[in-house]
């Protein structure tokens, strides 16, 4: 190699170094561990979202290959308190759960994290690629149950899009009802995209390629593998095969903050294989997050400022 050629290389080297190097946050303390989620209905969970109704109540679902319903399990104790089955659904490949306003409601009246919104909504993302057999790419819109039973759940509405991206594994809601998902690539540099909140009910539509932004992140697997915002809107939160990844976001311009910055590590975090189901707490003082497999654990990571209570 010429002196050219390694000063190419090196200068090479260091540009990909600015962009996609993370530096650590120290802002959350180590995982407290919670309760193991015993039931043998619930081994692959793929996405966790934290029911804003009922305190210390966690929604949890499988991936492909399980029905089209999901469940709330205690998050103290692990335990399995209701199984919810959506009606008219399949469960292709549901990668992620999330839980905010009601896209109808902000259409017709003003959502924002200053807003308690009247009732709240699940969502689910039917977007993995089923091993490769290609996404659906359809968004379930439910409303989130008054009551912890067993019951069915029918859909509100659904979301139908296409854009260039195989496999996504993130869904995610910003207090304003907008919808964000993130494609899972091999590297981790997957793309973020708003979904359009006029499309419910409209059929397939195609997101604007454009208007989206990839993560500047380097990993060795196919990331990211989920995500939350927090409630005020101010945070985001992905997590890979072996980080967590942190955003601080005041604007609530998530795509360009991904646009414009590498995220941070949490320095905290403690990985398990597998993990793709993280979730922030209803008050925005930490985030829990579950792995695939049987008996898992659910572990807590609270946030330090100042003497917040774990959980």
């Amino acid at each position: 190699m010429s002196f050219y050629q390694r000063l190419s290389f090196l200068l090479a080297l260091f540009v990909y170094l600015s962009l996609y190097a993370s530096a650590d946050t120290d802002l959350f303390g180590p995982g407290v561990t919670k309760g193991t989620v015993g039931s043998n209905q619930i081994v692959e969970a793929s996405g966790l979202a934290a029911s804003r109704l009922h305190d210390g109540v966690l929604y949890v679902h499988n991936d492909k290959g399980d029905s089209s319903r999901f469940f709330a399990v205690d998050v103290n104790t692990g335990h399995k308190l209701a199984t919810f089955t959506v009606l008219n659904a399949q469960n292709y490949d549901w990668e992620d759960i999330t839980i905010g306003a009601c896209a109808d409601d902000c259409a017709r009246t003003s959502c924002s994290a200053t807003i308690t919104p009247a009732r709240y909504c699940i969502y689910i993302a039917d977007t993995g690629d089923h091993g490769g057999d290609g996404a659906k790419n359809i968004i379930y819109m439910l409303r989130e149950p008054t009551r912890i039973a067993d019951s069915d759940i029918s859909a509100v509405d659904t979301l139908t899009f296409s854009w260039s991206e195989q496999d996504a594994e993130t869904l995610m809601i910003a207090p304003d009802g907008r919808l964000f998902i993130i494609s899972k690539v091999h590297g981790g540099q997957g793309a973020i995209a708003q979904l359009p909140s006029s499309a419910w009910g409209q059929g397939r539509v195609s997101l604007d390629m454009a208007q989206t932004a990839k993560l500047k992140l380097s990993t060795t697997n196919n990331d990211p593998q989920g995500g939350d915002i927090s409630p005020d809107g101010r945070e985001m939160l992905i997590v890979a095969e072996q980080n967590v990844y942190y955003f601080s976001v005041p604007s609530g311009d998530y795509i360009q903050a991904v646009r414009d910055t590498p995220p941070a590590r949490v320095s905290s975090y403690h990985p398990q294989p597998a993990t793709e189901a993280i979730a922030w707490s209803p008050n925005g003082r930490g985030f829990y997050v579950m792995a695939e497999g049987a008996n898992q654990k659910i572990y807590f990571y609270p946030k330090l400022t100042g003497s917040l209570p774990v959980g």
